[in-house]
């Protein structure tokens, strides 16, 4: 029995000690990628300086940026967790990052996810800002220099053992955009501007939906394990019995034609609703031209 008991004990520290040595691992691992430096000399593009390209920008920026780093662009506690840790959105003014940001720089973030210091932005969506125009990420960058400075400071993320670990084995799927989009893409082109399924096409890939409703729009989840499965985009979803016009006010108000209330910490709507009338309906008509798919299992 005492044999027995010596050899349970011992398998026992052994598997501790494997266990500990996977999580030294794969903690010192995510850390490493966080830190990896990032030499990526993007093209240069033409920022423009006039006051209807400005406002263009305050549009653009309004419906992609705003959902994370506020309505004033001044950055937010994006996600905090007391197991997890905190991230924060920074700042984006001029008394922030965009004081220290060259025009190269903020492409860079843009369009390829890093940092001016090389280093990758955690949950920056490159790979849909990829798809940005020359011409609207210009003017995204002469809206955000022409922001009045404010004296707002966020630490750099802060994350746990249990979160590095996580993020290391893939949970939050691909949450360092610089890592695995092609940073030689060449450059996108923005439809002509007009309320139909092309045009809303390249607003459905900016915004990024695919992140919740899935790859088909057929229903998927965020990787934020708090987050619920996202509906059913495709004809074969709700929206249909919607109508253009019903999305429309869902997007305004965050109450869909059947009353129920969408939850901003989990579907943007506010940021969305902020494109105009035509835009939403091109939004609509891209949804209305996908096949009619069944809902995508909880389990997806």
């Amino acid at each position: 029995m005492k044999k027995a008991l010596k050899w349970l004990a011992g398998i026992i520290t052994i598997l501790v000690l494997l266990g500990a040595g996977t999580a030294f691992y794969l903690n010192n691992t995510a850390q490493n990628r966080l830190a990896k430096k990032y030499d990526v000399q993007p093209k240069a593009i033409a920022v423009p300086t006039d006051s209807s390209a400005i406002a263009a920008g305050q549009k653009w920026a309004n419906y992609l940026c705003s959902g994370c780093h506020g309505s004033n662009f001044a950055g937010t506690r994006f996600f905090e967790s007391p197991d997890l840790g905190t991230i924060f959105a920074p700042n984006l003014t001029p008394g922030g990052v965009g004081g220290a940001y060259s025009d190269l720089d903020w492409v860079r973030a843009i369009r390829h996810g890093i940092a001016n210091d090389g280093r990758p932005l955690l949950i920056m969506p490159a790979k849909d800002f990829q798809h940005l125009s020359d011409e609207h990420t210009g003017q995204i960058i002469a809206y955000l220099k022409s922001l009045a400075p404010t004296e707002q400071l966020w630490d750099k993320p802060k994350t746990t053992l249990l979160c590095n670990i996580l993020f290391q084995t893939g949970a939050f799927g691909d949450a360092l955009n610089a890592e695995t989009i092609d940073h030689s893409a060449p450059p996108h082109f923005a439809p002509p501007r007009a309320e139909n399924a092309e045009y809303g096409q390249y607003l459905v890939r900016l915004g990024g939906c695919r992140a919740c409703h899935g790859e088909q729009l057929n229903g998927g989840k965020d990787p934020n394990p708090e987050a619920p499965m996202g509906p059913n985009l495709t004809p074969g979803g709700n929206l249909p019995a919607w109508k253009a016009e019903g999305f429309v006010k869902a997007m305004r108000t965050g109450v869909t034609p059947l009353g129920k209330e969408l939850n901003r910490k989990f579907m943007p709507w506010e940021p969305i609703g902020k494109l105009d009338d035509d835009q939403l309906k091109a939004v609509y008509a891209y949804l209305m031209s996908q096949p009619q798919l069944e809902t995508a299992p909880a389990d997806h």
